[in-house]
């Protein structure tokens, strides 16, 4: 994802890809001098944990509204979604200790 920022160190704004790791920003990286701000490991795991905890305890309601809003489409992408899941949270792992 990009968005635009402030970069401190071109003192301008610029471009910076933003990587996520679920819902928490891991890092930013300025398009421009390729400057990097990334969180302190330890404190980013840590979050990530609580954020994942408080992701599968929501998921059974968060899936049951969807559920009501669309069921067709539900019934069609719960297979496939089901399926990906676990490499989206493989993912975001790996990201997370890079």
């Amino acid at each position: 994802m990009t968005a635009e920022l402030h970069c401190a160190h071109c003192d301008q704004e610029t471009l910076h890809t933003l990587v996520y790791a679920g819902r928490l920003l891991v890092s930013t990286t300025c398009q421009t001098c390729q400057t990097q701000v990334k969180h302190e490991p330890g404190d980013l795991r840590i979050q990530y944990v609580k954020d994942l905890e408080n992701r599968i305890l929501t998921k059974p309601g968060r899936l049951w509204k969807r559920f009501w809003r669309s069921p067709v489409a539900v019934f069609w992408s719960f297979p496939k979604k089901t399926i990906e899941q676990p490499r989206k949270i493989w993912d975001e792992i790996k990201e997370l200790f890079k």
